[in-house]
């Protein structure tokens, strides 16, 4: 700034020609620039020092009163040691003489550009250096917290905290664990985990979060003290609307639950038994049917009797293609088992695995060896792991309709094998006298369920298989004309040789004599 326009506008100019990427504005005199400079925080400011209105040792005093930092250099056509010395103690980066030299600006530009490039590495390693003693601080808190809630202080370390004063007074102390969405997916930072969490319980009062674990694969797990009044039914109310609010500003991330220890009238007494009690109210959440909130004074002691399950009628439900029927029981089962929600989920997981088990041994030899593993795996890793009821109750289900399809399958190919081994053996002996009642003792069955199997299987009766198989034969036999008609007839099991032509012309539309005949060009043209 300077309040000779001449010299403003050469030494804009001047500069836009040395920085052509510097954003350079001009002032007629302090006033006026100390308004710009509030709106724009320029890193530099070159200014006269005798200007109207405000002069420029008074627009340096006036940049210390707003707290503005900036580099100011002092420019003036007095080389007088004085007017130097005033301007550095007012806090001037320099002092320039008019008439200024370009070399000289441009020595002072590249002394600016250095300055300003030191002073933001500085700031950078102060900034970390902060962050690596903020990060230092958290750790160390947390880990004393969590040695508090675990009843594992050292004497210094318990000193230490009876000294804080804000856990003297009641309060609760909440349990909340993040199951997140998909393993694979970037899963949010433990610091904003946190960061949400305390803020979120603060509502209640002063509010303290720790990690309780690493952000695992599946899930990740934080504790927060809360110094609070006795939870009235208005705070209870105020509880389940925070607790809604965290679920819906953390849904992206996965499903939120909490579990609510007991109120302390000391935290610093009774914090680490609550601790405690909102980590097992917590595992209540397994149940979709608490909305991810369950109090550890709202428990009741759960019904711990085994699964209400006839695995044998399970069974039979799937062998007799009934599997709705059989997933229906099971649902029900479990839903008798879960206690409305009361149950230990340990108890759950246990069941459904020794559920699973019990149908492996009863399809062992049914089915192939790939479904057994199957719910070997599922008993053993999944059902352990899963982390809901609904998801408990699918990986059952997926797992019994996988054992029914299996089944379905195993059935189809033992019934193919039997249709396939029934029509080769009516073909070994067409010859002879064949009845239902002698294939089906031959294949074990019972004569009606073989007739209505063989019906069902191919589409024909077991007497239709039997009449092709020897009209098949006696095409074969006459076309080879080495027998009479009567020898055929008795080769094909009819021993009545009309009723034998009676049967072969309504089966071909043509007599066997006349088969016989119209066969003999087809025989020489192979001869």
């Amino acid at each position: 700034m300077d309040d000779e326009p001449r010299h403003l506008r050469g030494m804009v100019s001047l500069i836009r020609q040395l920085r052509p990427d510097a954003q350079v504005t001009a002032a007629k005199d302090g006033a006026a620039a100390l308004e710009q400079v509030k709106q724009m925080c320029p890193e530099a400011i070159l200014t006269d020092i005798r200007m109207p209105r405000m002069d420029g040792l008074a627009f340096l005093e006036k940049l210390k009163e707003e707290g503005i930092e900036t580099k100011v250099v002092m420019i003036s056509a007095y080389n007088l040691f004085e007017y130097a010395q005033m301007a550095v103690r007012h806090g001037a980066f320099d002092y320039l003489l008019k008439p200024v030299e370009i070399e000289n600006v441009k020595h002072l530009l590249d002394r600016i550009d250095l300055q300003l490039s030191t002073e933001s590495l500085q700031r950078k390693e102060t900034e970390e250096m902060k962050h690596r003693l903020t990060l230092a601080s958290s750790a160390y808190r947390s880990r004393l917290y969590l040695s508090w809630l675990n009843e594992s202080l050292t004497p210094s370390e318990q000193e230490e905290m009876d000294k804080t004063e804000w856990l003297q007074g009641g309060g609760i102390v909440i349990y909340s664990e993040l199951q997140f969405s998909r393993p694979d997916e970037e899963k949010i930072s433990g610091l904003a985990y946190l960061q949400s969490l305390e803020r979120g319980w603060s509502k209640l009062g002063k509010a303290m979060t720790i990690l309780h674990n690493g952000l695992e694969d599946r899930s990740c797990a934080a504790v927060t003290v809360v110094r609070t009044p006795p939870l009235a039914p208005e705070l209870e109310r105020r509880v389940r609307e925070i607790a809604a609010s965290l679920s819906e500003e953390l849904s992206t991330a996965g499903r939120l639950t909490h579990g609510i220890g007991p109120y302390c009238d000391s935290l610093s007494g009774g914090g680490p038994q609550a601790y405690r009690a909102a980590q097992t109210a917590n595992e209540r959440n397994f149940f979709e049917c608490w909305d991810g909130l369950f109090y550890y004074d709202k428990s009741r002691p759960a019904c711990d009797s085994p699964v209400p399950i006839d695995s044998e009628r399970l069974f039979e439900a799937l062998l007799g293609n009934e599997v709705e029927h059989a997933v229906d029981q099971c649902r029900s089962a479990f839903e008798r088992l879960s206690d409305d929600g009361y149950a230990q989920p340990s108890l759950m997981k246990e069941q459904a695995s020794l559920l699973l088990m019990k149908v492996k041994s009863r399809v062992h030899d049914l089915v192939d060896r790939q479904v057994g593993s199957l719910l070997t795996q599922a008993s053993a890793s999944l059902l352990q792991e899963c982390d809901s009821y609904g998801r408990l109750l699918e990986l059952l289900e997926t797992s019994i309709r996988e054992v029914y399809g299996a089944l379905t399958q195993a059935q189809q190919d033992k019934n193919e094998i039997i249709v396939a081994n029934c029509l080769r053996w009516i073909e070994e002996h067409a010859k002879e006298e064949l009845t239902l009642e002698r294939a089906a003792a031959h294949f074990f069955f019972n004569p009606s369920y073989f007739s209505t199997f063989i019906k069902s299987k191919t589409g024909r009766t077991f007497s239709e298989h039997v009449t092709a198989a020897r009209m098949r034969r006696a095409k074969a036999l006459l076309a080879d004309n080495r027998l009479r008609i009567y020898e055929i007839s008795a080769e094909c099991g009819y021993q009545d040789t009309k009723y034998f032509c009676r049967v072969f012309k309504k089966h071909h539309g043509i007599s066997p004599e006349a088969y016989k005949h119209t066969s003999l060009p087809e025989r020489k043209r192979k001869e």
